[in-house]
């Protein structure tokens, strides 16, 4: 599964908010400007995804900050779907922690550009790690590390 695969992937994890209108999220308008620069399976338990995005004003908290945590969640939880097979992570995991760290402002009309790799990935424990910079200087604006747990039923 490379670009096209990881397209097909956000659609069908995100079909239930796109066709039900009391499910509206903000996602939705972030997954129709998000391009995919790069998604690459590296080895069987190591990826590589790069996004790049426009900052909209729904994205930004009400004092007007951007806010890095939900799409840091996303972009690197998608990139145990780059590795998954039967026997390994069927699933996207389930998130242990989140730890973001907010460097420096993103705002509305910037571009962005988001990189999230595998750090480390085991039979039940995943370690990914994300980086958001500014496209126009190359500043990161926020900085991660998505601890994950595979929770399948499928024997491990």
């Amino acid at each position: 599964m490379e670009v096209e695969g990881l397209k097909k992937a956000f659609s069908s994890a995100f079909e239930k908010y796109d066709t039900d209108p009391a499910k509206q999220h903000f996602t939705r308008a972030w997954r129709q400007d998000l391009e995919i620069i790069e998604a690459k399976k590296l080895g069987n338990s190591s990826a590589r995804i790069v996004y790049r995005f426009p900052v909209k004003n729904e994205y930004l908290n009400p004092s007007g900050g951007f806010h890095a945590a939900t799409f840091l969640d996303v972009g690197t939880s998608f990139l145990i779907h780059l590795v998954s097979r039967p026997g390994f992570w069927p699933s996207g995991g389930t998130s242990r922690t989140l730890n973001v760290t907010y460097l420096r402002p993103a705002k509305e009309g910037d571009v962005l550009r988001m990189e999230c790799d595998i750090v480390h990935m085991g039979k039940r424990l995943c370690l990914l790690k994300g980086a958001i910079l500014r496209e126009k200087d190359g500043a990161v604006v926020s900085v991660c590390e998505h601890n994950k747990v595979n929770l399948s039923q499928e024997k491990v």
